[in-house]
């Protein structure tokens, strides 16, 4: 992983109070069961594993700074983090209203981008397997990691541009309103530990997916059919008398 390297462990120590939480097993985003919490990744990219890892930069009200899914090179992750730290203190201005501050949310990240992306792209391309399914995944659904040309083709975004178009959508969510699950969907929801383009079976994380998949469906079909209810009981009442 990232953050045995001194240099990262240096960085946050003095800007950050640092927590964890072992999701290993947990279904917060799906169950990935790639790598155990104590292995480490080796010779793989920026990003890769967003189910397996995910780094929250948050606020003290836990208003989400910035969000880092999967594992990162040291030289990409200490710049990122520089950049949740230039939100926080962007967040903490009182001297600016919401509209500013999200206005001046949208260049900071523009600006990482120029400053530092070049670099972070190149490290931050899909591996084979994650490239293939996304390929796949477009031609059935419309998929945000990829941009249209002026030639109508579509073209694969690097997964650093994936997370910072993403988070500009999100500005300044709280942590209960930051839908992690669709913030880290994207490449092959198993990971496979580098061990083939088509990737090892997965059967168990597979039916505990299926299984939250309609958890998850039903939750969602009452939170529907109980707003439908309430939207009907507080309708006015329009009678027309002869």
């Amino acid at each position: 992983m990232t953050l045995p390297n001194n240099d990262v462990i240096d960085f946050i120590g003095t800007r950050f109070v640092l927590a964890h939480r072992n999701i290993e097993k947990d279904e917060h985003v799906g169950m990935s069961h790639g790598y155990r919490s104590n292995q480490s990744a080796v010779g793989t990219t920026n990003g890769a594993g967003p189910r397996n890892v995910q780094f929250l930069i948050l606020a003290a009200d836990q208003t989400v700074l910035h969000a880092l899914p999967g594992f990162w090179h040291p030289e990409d992750l200490i710049p990122e983090l520089q950049l949740a730290f230039e939100i926080s203190r962007l967040y903490l201005d009182k001297r600016k209203n919401y509209s500013q501050k999200a206005k001046m949310f949208e260049m900071l990240h523009k600006a990482h981008m120029r400053r530092h992306g070049a670099a972070s792209i190149r490290r931050g391309q899909w591996q084979s397997f994650d490239f293939w399914y996304e390929t796949d995944h477009v031609q059935r659904a419309e998929r945000d990691t990829f941009r249209m040309l002026a030639n109508g083709d579509l073209q694969l975004k690097s997964i650093p541009e994936v997370i910072h178009d993403r988070m500009l959508t999100r500005r300044f969510q709280k942590l209960d309103d930051f839908d992690l699950e669709s913030f880290v969907d994207y490449g092959r929801p198993y990971y496979d530990n580098n061990s083939g383009d088509r990737g090892k079976a997965f059967s168990k994380a597979e039916r505990a997916n299926r299984k939250r998949e309609k958890l998850l469906a039903k939750k969602r079909d009452i939170a529907a059919r109980e707003t439908a209810r309430i939207a009907a009981r507080e309708k006015p009442l329009s009678r027309r008398n002869r």
